[in-house]
């Protein structure tokens, strides 16, 4: 069957089964690559394993595994590895968003790792572009790291110089293309990349403090709104959402996200109380959701078209612009999820006639700007 979508001259876009079977992702289809960076093999470094959902990332195995290669605007992936274990500094051209659902790590800032943060369960913190990183597992397993990129073409890494010394005293280079070379299995190492002089450390940028602390999103941080979806008025439909970079999808004018400078893509929070449903509906940007807690159904398409996959915690949902999407708590207890859209504007959904007109019974719609307000405060064109 032909895994491409379809576009119907209504504009919507239709998926086959095949091709909800590659956008869906579950935890058994992970692939764990041990060899994607260059600092491997660098004592307290071993053992690190990172994964590629959806897009390529920024590894540096051409032989890393990639569940979903298709361009979604942004890629998203996942790391892991043992207590103790440590990511040594590099550097990123776009956004990088970690986001924690298991264990505790410290994040680390700067050349050195002199600067650092703490992030556990449920918190995410958003590195600034253009200073180096690294993180160390401080938990008691292996713990898991969500990780969000802006871009498609992420632009790559910059390895901290000593890292890149010090992996070539293991055997390991970087090519121009930012691919692993082996001098230990007789690659050529005629072209490899220096490390970056002293005089450009010093052109990288810089954050206080505080100006760190901004960008580390807790529980404590957000701001969950239970009217944020036109659905939610309505009997069965109970949902909340907290946005945390960008607007996203909500639809409460007063919500505001704790990040709103421009990473190539919005993040939030979505919860869904037992048996309710988001109800059917669209949004012109591709969509991946990472469920956290709960039982799932997601619905693709509509009326005769629909495909319903029941999915469970962990997994990964890809979701094409313009396609049709309905998203169900299927468990007793409340489910929660992180919706990622691609782009920094707000998403504009389009929602079943079923949804807008039971809205509209029930005494709400929405202003021209697509937030939810009374009905009889919004004239003859509610939209």
């Amino acid at each position: 069957m032909n895994q491409n979508p379809v576009l119907q001259a209504s504009g919507a876009v239709i998926v086959d089964i095949d091709d909800v079977d590659r956008r869906i992702i579950e935890p058994h289809q992970f692939v764990a690559d041990t060899e994607a960076f260059i600092d491997v093999r660098i004592p307290g470094s071993a053992g690190k394993a990172s994964y590629s959902f959806i897009g390529p990332g920024v590894s540096q195995n051409a032989d890393q595994i990639v569940n979903l290669a298709e361009p979604h605007g942004f890629n998203i992936g996942a790391a892991s590895m043992p207590h103790g274990i440590v990511n040594n500094p590099h550097m990123h051209y776009t956004a990088e968003v970690f986001i924690c659902t298991r264990g505790r790590w410290e994040m680390r800032l700067g050349q050195h790792g002199d600067q650092t943060v703490e992030i556990g369960p449920n918190t995410l913190f958003s590195v600034p572009t253009w200073i180096f990183r690294g993180f160390k597992n401080i938990g008691d397993d292996d713990g898991w790291l969500l990780t969000v990129l802006g871009s498609d073409n992420t632009g790559g890494i910059l390895w901290a110089p000593q890292i890149l010394e010090a992996a070539a005293s293991t055997g390991l280079h970087l090519s121009p293309a930012g691919a692993v070379i082996d001098a230990t299995v007789g690659e050529p190492t005629n072209d490899t990349i220096a490390p970056i002089d002293e005089t450009r450390l010093g052109e990288l940028d810089h954050y206080t403090d505080a100006e760190i602390a901004e960008r580390v999103v807790g529980p404590d941080r957000l701001d969950w709104s239970e009217v944020a979806l036109l659905s939610s008025v309505l009997p069965g439909h109970g949902s909340a959402i907290a946005p945390v970079i960008g607007f996203g999808l909500t639809e409460d004018r007063q919500q505001r996200p704790p990040i709103w400078t421009p990473h190539g893509f919005t993040l939030e929070w979505l919860r869904l109380e037992p048996g309710a449903s988001t109800g059917p509906h669209r949004i012109d940007q591709n969509q991946v959701l990472l469920l956290v807690e709960g039982g799932w159904q997601v619905t693709y398409n509509r009326l005769d078209d629909q495909i319903a996959r029941g999915v469970t915690e962990g997994t990964v949902v890809s979701i094409p612009g313009s396609c049709w999407r309905e998203f169900t708590n299927t468990g007793t207890a409340v489910a929660t999820c992180l919706v990622v859209c691609a782009g920094d504007n707000r998403a504009r959904v389009d929602w079943d006639p079923t949804i807008r007109n039971a809205a509209a019974e029930a005494g709400w719609g929405r202003d021209a700007n697509g937030y939810i307000a009374p009905i009889d405060l919004l004239g003859s064109a509610p939209w």
